[in-house]
């Protein structure tokens, strides 16, 4: 993740205490070029800047807590869902008349109407029609639990329908099913990046759920929140209304499953968030998956874990203000990398502490979010990122460690997400291969 271009193409200096940490983004170009002609991604950091010794801002409202209702009934809406025509249509089969013995019926002359034979033909092939669709609906679709992040090397670009089918083959064969496909970022002068290129955007949509269209496929936006270091905007009622209404269009327009919403840096109680993916989920509906990326607990206070001398202690997400976010969305993607660990044993624990964080908190409002845990495969970002120290192999030694303390709450952990998809290479594909999925 070299080059980095948040804002103007100028490479981003990645000082983890001077910047906030931002949304990753995939190598971008305005036009669409070939292949060999894209950078690396012009990721923004995600590791935390001017970090605070004190809360930034006032703890949650009392009154956050109704925001479970409506995930409740969001919930019970999908249920319903679900469960509506779980009966098949039958025909009952037709008596059959057969003599006794040698007695035979006397002829019987029939007079044809073909009118009336044509309407019982037209309600048999309805019959049939209702059944096989009524099949289709039972039958439920093989969807695979893990995720990938994929750049604009895919979304920006052509692509022969032979070239989508084989990546969408091979993203079956790693059981990856949910796919954040990047579309853009909202710039500082609140524009959206990359306008040009959204034609080919839905092209890619429409292809690829043509060649895998029991994926989830998520349209990843971008949202830096702030519009100068330390200088938020998150909590601007116009920059909301934006975003909620792009969000829309991602569904409506682009032909996206769902949205992905990559808000950063977002710190603990930040209503201004709460409020953004409220706007969304006003936008988009009940029934239309939201996904958030959200950040690990950097150094957690009074965690028996590893943390990074560097950071300072405390930079945490409260549980109450996870629990805010996770009434609102669908979707968890935790992004538990750049840690700033030194040894993998740390890293492992480290991993292994926010997936039973999130956890447990899930388990808690028994509600049906999901968690995805990301995990690392790009290059070295010192001092966060060490590819040494944070890779696949230490990562999913992590997770399982952390879904083994879960225990019956692990069941709200769905998968890993890989973050790159441009970044990873064959290597490390078949170590995600022998340590992830031949354990599953």
């Amino acid at each position: 993740m070299d080059d980095h271009e948040p804002f103007d193409n100028e490479p981003f200096d990645h000082e983890p205490f001077d910047h906030e940490p931002f949304p990753e983004m995939p190598p971008e170009s305005e036009e669409p070029t070939s292949s060999s002609a894209l950078t690396a991604p012009p990721s923004l950091s995600p590791f935390p800047t001017t970090l605070p010794t004190s809360p930034l801002i006032e703890p949650i409202a009392a009154g956050e807590s109704s925001h479970r209702g409506v995930a409740r009934a969001r919930r019970d809406q999908r249920r319903r869902t679900q469960t509506e025509g779980a009966g098949s249509a039958r025909i009952p089969s037709p008596r059959q008349l057969r003599p006794a013995g040698q007695f035979r019926l006397p002829p019987i002359k029939i007079t044809v109407n073909r009118n009336l034979i044509g309407i019982i033909g037209a309600v048999i092939f309805i019959i049939v029609i209702v059944i096989f669709l009524g099949r289709l609906r039972n039958d439920p679709v093989t969807s695979y639990p893990n995720a990938i992040w994929i750049g604009t090397e895919w979304t920006y670009e052509t692509h022969e329908e032979g070239v989508i089918g084989e990546y969408a083959r091979q993203l079956r064969e790693r059981r990856i099913g949910t796919i954040y496909a990047w579309v853009t970022w909202l710039q500082p002068d609140q524009t959206w990046r990359g306008e040009v290129n959204f034609e080919n955007v839905k092209a890619f949509v429409t292809q690829l759920k043509r060649a895998y269209p029991e994926a989830i496929v998520y349209g990843w936006v971008g949202v830096p929140t702030e519009s100068a270091p330390g200088v938020t905007r998150i909590d601007d009622p116009e920059l909301q209304g934006q975003v909620a209404l792009f969000s829309q269009r991602v569904v409506d327009e682009f032909g996206f499953d769902g949205v992905f919403i990559n808000a950063e840096p977002v710190w603990d109680g930040d209503q201004g968030f709460l409020t953004l993916l409220r706007s969304v989920r006003g936008t988009v509906g009940l029934d239309t998956p939201i996904s958030a990326a959200l950040p690990p607990d950097w150094s957690p206070a009074g965690a028996t874990i590893p943390v990074p001398a560097l950071i300072t202690p405390g930079t945490e997400w409260a549980k109450e203000y996870k629990q805010s976010v996770a009434l609102l969305v669908d979707q968890m993607a935790v992004m538990a990398y750049q840690s700033g660990l030194t040894t993998p044993e740390d890293y492992s624990q480290w991993v292994s502490y926010q997936v039973q964080v999130y956890g447990n908190m899930i388990a808690e409002l028994n509600t049906d979010v999901e968690i995805l845990v990301g995990i690392p495969t790009y290059p070295a970002e010192p001092p966060g990122h060490d590819p040494a120290v944070e890779n696949i192999t230490s990562a999913v030694v992590g997770v399982r460690s952390g879904m083994i303390a879960l225990g019956d709450a692990a069941r709200y952990v769905a998968g890993v997400a890989i973050y790159a998809d441009w970044e990873t290479d064959d290597d490390e594909w078949r170590t995600y291969q022998q340590t992830w999925l031949d354990g599953q």
